[in-house]
């Protein structure tokens, strides 16, 4: 299952809810965000769905407003006893996750198949 919406592509792969940001606010309105977001939150509650996996790949920069978004996301999985990680952060996003102390609270793997590889062997 792929659902393409227009600032989050997001995919079911096994237990795995793989959330792709497309861009930063600058590209979008903040109430698109927030409505997104919140479509996003609601895939979460699926019985079906126990970890997050925020895909970084299409991003060289997120600001506040999407990274609130994905924070709740990651914080929602945790709630609910499942996994949250991040992969395929370019060298800039992985200093702004330094920075922002993000990626002390979440993993980061190299590349999506790590990351499921990572939450299968922990679940």
């Amino acid at each position: 299952m792929i659902e393409k919406l227009d600032i989050f592509e997001v995919e079911q792969v096994e237990q795995n809810l793989i959330v792709v940001p497309q861009g930063s606010t600058l590209q979008f309105q903040y109430s698109n965000v927030q409505i997104e977001s919140n479509k996003v939150l609601r895939m979460l509650d699926a019985p079906e769905v126990r970890n997050v996996i925020i895909d970084l790949t299409y991003v060289e920069y997120l600001d506040s407003i999407i990274i609130g978004a994905i924070i709740r996301l990651l914080q929602r999985a945790k709630q609910s006893g499942g996994q949250a990680v991040f992969c395929n952060a370019c060298e800039n996003m992985q200093n702004i996750l330094k920075c922002i102390k993000i990626g002390t609270l979440w993993p980061l793997y190299d590349s999506r198949e790590a990351a499921i590889t990572a939450l299968t062997e922990n679940s």
